[in-house]
């Protein structure tokens, strides 16, 4: 009785197993070497010898950060790195799509592990806060040496109006 119940159980997955056709092509879009200086862009499963148009999307305002065409290999994949500056974003998105059409192939969508820092867009202040921090050691300097003290005491001349202590019991 064990040896039908094992048995069926074995040729019901070889049967499974001889039915099964080959899996088609899988779409895959991935983002690698996130950055805050940029990121790459990788697909298999798409149509071979194509011309797709990769976007990189700043998720939260919907503003595409920058566009690149590329071209498929023979066996459907493609790699393209962009440069762009990701300064305080936490999250991009890659979408992939065919040249004059609005609907993407496909999309992917990638947090960074902490958000890049803000780009610095002024004038270098170390010269500035170095002059402001010498000249509050200069002045302080300056005001514990006039204000130091310098050891004279002005001495009464003559005699105290106080009668000098004496004990009681003299």
């Amino acid at each position: 009785m064990r040896w039908r119940r094992v048995a069926t159980v074995g040729l019901t997955a070889f049967a499974l197993l001889v039915a099964a056709q080959p899996a088609g092509a899988v779409t895959y879009v991935g983002l690698h070497d996130l950055t805050c200086e940029g990121a790459t862009t990788e697909g298999t499963g798409m149509p071979d010898g194509t011309s797709l148009s990769v976007a990189l999307v700043d998720p939260a305002s919907d503003r595409t950060l920058a566009r690149g065409t590329v071209r498929t290999s023979a066996s459907g994949t493609f790699e393209w790195r962009a440069k762009v500056s990701l300064s305080g974003m936490r999250e991009v998105r890659a979408v992939v799509r065919r040249p004059g059409q609005s609907a993407a192939l496909a999309w992917v969508e990638h947090s960074l592990a902490r958000a890049c820092p803000l780009a610095s867009t002024g004038p270098n202040r170390t010269l500035p806060l170095v002059g402001v921090g010498l000249s509050s050691f200069t002045l302080g300097v300056l005001v514990l040496i006039a204000f130091a003290y310098q050891g004279r005491h002005a001495r009464p001349e003559g005699r105290h109006l106080a009668a000098p202590y004496r004990g009681r019991f003299l």
